[in-house]
């Protein structure tokens, strides 16, 4: 029932919102091919039996995130696109009216990781457990390969905030984790790593091991070890650092 502007406008809102959702995922699903047209906009607002007010709404919010994007004349329509990794960034610092950086984005990311741990330790399945430990060899496999492991690590994270049920917090951290590859083939790290891959990837066997327990405490603990591998710099090459160099021992001189 309406009983007021306001009112209206939060519960078509809402409803958009929601119908966006839904159509967003069947795109990233795949269940809707990038550039399939979906129709015109009456053919969808009629396939999803809503209000022209709320459709129109829900196109908005498709177009403003990249999901669907409108073409004129002969064959025209409303198309299903799938942004890239970069598209879906640029249009989250879009929305701040500082403009942000690739370190600024590391350092969100970061502070998200013990929360995104916990909520997938909370909502985690038995089938996503598997799926984690079959990423985690694979890392295990590729110790010595720094871009296959970083492949391997962001993979990993990925699946991670799949378990999450909050899902506004999932999307901000794997599109904040997406900068990280920026195209095929292309993996950038974030930080420095202050240990090699082989004690880094220990790191995540417990961090799996956490999440697998449904211990929320494990898990903050597990997420706080991963973090005390990267020191604050960001914008720099992953490295392992070297071995340290031995020091001859002081010598000491006898006073006559």
């Amino acid at each position: 029932m309406r009983t007021g502007k306001g009112e209206y406008t939060a519960v078509t809102t809402s409803t958009a919102a929601n119908l966006a959702d839904e159509i967003e995922a069947t795109i990233v699903g795949g269940d809707i091919a990038d550039g399939f047209r979906l129709g015109t906009k009456e053919d969808l607002r009629k396939r999803y039996d809503v209000a022209y007010g709320t459709f129109n709404e829900t196109l908005r919010i498709l177009q403003e995130r990249g999901y669907v994007t409108s073409r004129t004349g002969p064959g025209g329509g409303l198309f299903a696109t799938l942004p890239t990794p970069s598209d879906r960034l640029r249009r989250l610092l879009s929305n701040f009216p500082e403009p942000g950086s690739f370190k600024d984005c590391a350092e969100v990311r970061h502070a998200l990781e013990e929360g995104v741990i916990v909520d997938a330790t909370r909502s985690r399945t038995r089938t996503d457990i598997n799926e984690l430990r079959a990423i985690l060899r694979a890392m295990g496999d590729v110790t010595d390969d720094a871009s296959g492991y970083l492949h391997q690590n962001w993979r990993l994270h990925r699946r991670i905030a799949e378990c999450c049920r909050n899902r506004v917090l999932a999307g901000l951290y794997t599109t904040l984790l997406d900068a990280n590859e920026p195209g095929p083939g292309f993996v950038v790290p974030d930080r420095f790593r202050v240990a090699d891959a082989k004690e880094n990837w220990i790191a995540h066997r417990e961090l799996i091991d956490a999440i697998a327990s449904g211990s929320a405490e494990r898990a903050r603990d597990a997420a706080r070890v991963h973090e005390n591998f990267f020191p604050s710099e960001n914008d720099k090459p992953m490295r392992v650092l070297a071995a340290p160099i031995a020091r001859k021992p002081a010598v000491t001189r006898n006073r006559a």
